[in-house]
């Protein structure tokens, strides 16, 4: 954890992983859901955020948003061993959006394992094994992470 997501009040947020593909949102969406496959992450389900609201409230306003929802056995088996109430908190989620008045797709990544420590989840004598979790976390996302910068670009 940075320095300064240490001192932020949502340090989960402040460590999230950011980048931007130029490349169409049709084409981002499985490029991303490959990439976290590739790095042995388990696509539980891709869905399209801005037609369930669209089909569900009638908003049709809302940006493209796909959420691919992943979950690495390594981290699962983990998170399971040290509560099994913890796997509420699981799987990943890694969003891919567009904005308004930019042309590139924009990915998104917030740790639900760094929540999980943030939000003080585990069994009070887990916290060594949290930071494991979030270690491992780290490590895995950091490929999935690298393999998209380097992979994506034109």
């Amino acid at each position: 954890m940075t320095d300064a997501a240490a001192e932020s009040p949502s340090p989960t947020a402040e460590d999230a992983l950011h980048t931007t593909l130029d490349m169409p949102f049709d084409d981002a969406v499985p490029f991303v859901q490959i990439e976290h496959e590739l790095a042995d992450f388990e696509t539980v389900r891709v869905t399209r955020l801005d037609q369930m609201i669209e089909g569900m409230l009638g908003h049709d306003d809302v940006e493209r948003t796909a959420l691919i929802v992943v979950c690495h056995p390594e981290i699962a088996f983990d998170a399971l061993e040290i509560d099994p109430s913890l796997a509420g908190m699981l799987p990943c989620t890694t969003l891919v959006y567009e904005r308004e008045g930019d042309d590139l797709v924009h990915v998104h990544h917030v740790s639900a394992t760094k929540a999980i420590r943030d939000l003080g989840c585990a069994p009070e004598d887990a916290d060594g094994a949290v930071d494991e979790l979030v270690e491992k976390t780290g490590e895995l996302m950091t490929v999935v992470w690298e393999n998209i910068e380097e992979h994506g670009q034109a």
